[in-house]
């Protein structure tokens, strides 16, 4: 079955806000064992959002979109589809009821611009919403189902896997897909495809392969279309085995996590505390550490060591030791462990020191130029590495690189 996913509003088109619901949809879809035909962006016109249902409808079984059900003038997706669907709109007593009780649960008094979003047209399968005005709505012609709600994120995931989701599998009979996520760090894109080069020529041919490259991780995944999903999960299982026996220091989970969840379930399973001593991450880190639930039962504190005066003060980095090599060298990570681990009373530590960008690079360390330091207080590991002249860019490849090392490094791997 083939879906195509319409978002609609200008401030898509404009680049005023990402479209991230039409990535969730897609992902909801494929993995319900649709075939995503198309996704189009679509400008707050009536006009362009006619022609482009009548150009879609010719190809695919469904249509989902999202955007244009608000209540202010720019907002013509309910009138257009109306029209188009040869309705009227009428007020709907339920869709009101829903708005009552939101705006009264949310302190206010129903006006007349609410009073209009309960007017829904007469000839369409009303999809209620708890979370907002919006009702969506949901629409048949020429055999080809056409579904619209809300573009507040949400409001349209709690309709779409609550309604709309249950709806398309009870109506299509769908393939059944099942995915792998296999997730690794430390390889280039490209170096990762050479060094797989033979066991993906290798692979069942009814599996489809895909890379999905990140600063933070390449994600592997590879999915099935199978009439029997023990048999596929088998096969699956086979191949996943393969690449753990081919790269398997450079994985560190499967389904839908990163490296700061890898890290947490290594410490906490060994009953392990973390600290951080970061220069030109500037506490990235730490932010990532801390962004997993639970992260305090292993995470004690980090230090933003920005400045050569907190490297000494706090740190204990000897003065000659920055004079003599400079802040951005091994000795001076090597000691922003050593100094943390005291600090902290930590396991384990993190630092990094480096020239994140624009600015400060010379011939000798230009921008990117990276040294981070992992360790214990039998052992510290420092890297060099050269990131890029991008800062957001190298803040984001020194902390993964980070934490990359550290998970190795309590692993016992090379680094």
């Amino acid at each position: 079955m083939k879906a195509d996913i319409i978002a609609i509003g200008d401030e898509i088109l404009i680049g005023q806000i990402t479209d991230t619901n039409s990535q969730f949809i897609a992902e909801k879809l494929n993995l319900s064992g649709f075939e995503i035909r198309q996704i189009t962006s679509v400008a707050d016109d009536k006009n362009h959002i006619v022609s482009v249902l009548d150009e879609v409808s010719k190809y695919t079984d469904l249509v989902l979109m999202t955007g244009g059900l608000g209540p202010t003038e720019d907002d013509l997706t309910k009138q257009t589809l109306t029209d188009y669907f040869g309705g009227n709109l009428v007020l709907n007593e339920e869709v009101l009821e829903d708005v009552r009780q939101f705006v009264k649960n949310k302190g206010f008094e129903l006006n007349e611009r609410n009073r209009k979003q309960a007017e829904v047209p007469d000839n369409c399968k009303i999809i209620r919403n708890k979370n907002g005005t919006a009702a969506g709505m949901r629409f048949e012609k020429n055999n080809t189902i056409f579904i619209s709600m809300p573009a507040v994120p949400f409001e349209m995931k709690e309709m779409f896997e609550t309604s709309i989701l249950p709806f398309l599998k009870e109506k299509f009979n769908l393939p059944k897909i099942v995915h792998r996520n296999v997730l690794t760090y430390g390889f280039f894109e490209s170096s990762l495809a050479e060094k797989l080069s033979s066991w993906e020529e290798q692979l069942h041919p009814k599996i489809k392969l895909a890379y999905l490259p990140s600063p933070e991780r390449i994600r592997l995944r590879l999915s099935m279309i199978c009439d029997s999903e023990e048999k596929a999960e088998k096969i699956l299982d086979e191949e996943v085995q393969k690449l753990q026996n081919l790269i398997g220091e450079s994985i560190f989970g499967y389904g839908d996590i990163f490296l700061q969840e890898a890290l947490a379930e290594i410490l906490k399973e060994k009953k392990a505390t973390i600290s951080t001593a970061e220069s030109c991450t500037s506490g990235n880190i730490a932010r990532l550490i801390t962004s997993v639930p639970g992260s305090s039962a292993y995470f004690k504190g980090g230090i933003a060591a920005y400045s050569n005066e907190v490297k000494t003060a706090l740190l204990k980095v000897p003065e000659e030791i920055l004079e003599k090599h400079g802040a951005v060298s091994r000795e001076v990570v090597e000691q922003m462990v050593k100094g943390q681990l005291e600090l902290f009373n930590t396991d384990y530590g993190i630092a990094v020191s480096g020239i994140a960008g624009p600015d400060g690079g010379t011939p000798e360390k230009p921008v990117g130029t990276t040294w981070i330091a992992v360790g214990n207080k039998n052992k510290i590991i420092a890297r060099k590495y050269t990131f890029g002249t991008r800062r957001l860019l190298n803040v984001r490849f020194a902390s993964s690189k980070a934490m990359d090392n550290l998970r190795r490094f309590i692993l016992g791997y090379d680094f």
